[in-house]
């Protein structure tokens, strides 16, 4: 890559290449646990496998498609649900709930496929939801360094603080859920101090992934089966279980793409100036 190349061209190749990895692995995970595996999440559904098929086959090509930055946003607004607070569980409960019951009175032999294809939304709009969070980078470093500034005039250090003082809005969310929750987060209390301190990034999105392990396949199975049975809408609050562990999940997710995220941006951190030189 060469110095001469603007920040925003650098940036382009960067996030296309994160996101693409990023969300490819995220939609395998989800079609091998909605499909495959019989993820305990989904009770005893059998999702329709033609609209399984369909709407994942659409998504990928989508993603084949993505050249640039402003492809990636135009993907996360077309998968991404229109509800109000989108970060909300129980307002998108509520949404799904309303979309079902129509489906239910205009046709009732089709239901198998809109549970399907709901589920497949929502668990869509939630991958794109943590990765556009992650993405605040980009836009913070174009507004701060200019879009149209070299790479060889941005100073590394400049670079440095930005990131860290972005990812660090991520940590102290993570070190709240951890503070409400001492019993789970002792279980990834080194990993913790290493995404916090640790001056390798490498080493950082390391732990990231441990801790994102650890939320997405060891938290969820606290909640038992017959919770997520009888959970309705309007026994949702903020402070029931699958509300509270879903919040951490999505904040492990989160910080595990930022820290990648930054992690890409540090790889060439040749090319920017450093002062200390």
């Amino acid at each position: 890559m060469q110095n001469t190349n603007s920040f925003k061209t650098y940036l382009d190749d960067i996030s296309v290449k994160w996101f693409k990895n990023f969300i490819v692995e995220k939609v395998e995970n989800f079609r091998n646990g909605f499909i495959e595996d019989n993820e305990p999440g989904f009770g005893d559904f059998t999702p329709d496998l033609n609209v399984t098929s369909y709407i994942l086959s659409k998504v990928k090509t989508d993603i084949e498609t993505i050249s640039k930055y402003s492809d990636i946003k135009d993907f996360i607004e077309k998968y991404s649900l229109n509800i109000k607070n989108n970060d909300d569980l129980k307002n998108i409960g509520s949404a799904a709930q309303s979309e079902l019951l129509e489906t239910i009175e205009k046709n009732p032999n089709n239901i198998q496929e809109k549970i399907t294809e709901l589920i497949m939304k929502m668990q869509i709009n939630n991958i794109t939801k943590n990765l556009n969070k992650s993405l605040k980078i980009i836009e913070t470093l174009l507004n701060k360094l200019g879009e149209d500034t070299l790479l060889n005039e941005i100073e590394y250090e400049d670079l440095e603080y930005i990131l860290q003082k972005n990812l660090e809005k991520t940590l102290k969310k993570l070190k709240e859920w951890s503070a409400e929750n001492p019993k789970q987060s002792e279980f990834y209390k080194e990993e913790m101090d290493i995404v916090s301190n640790d001056p390798d990034f490498q080493k950082r999105k390391e732990a990231s992934e441990i801790i994102e392990h650890y939320f997405g396949n060891i938290i969820g199975q606290e909640i038992q089966e017959n919770e997520i049975e009888e959970l309705s809408v309007e026994n949702i609050n903020e402070n029931s279980k699958i509300i509270v562990f879903n919040k951490g999940i999505m904040i492990s997710e989160e910080l595990r793409g930022k820290i990648e995220l930054i992690n890409c941006i540090f790889k060439n951190s040749k090319e920017f100036k450093k002062s200390n030189v």
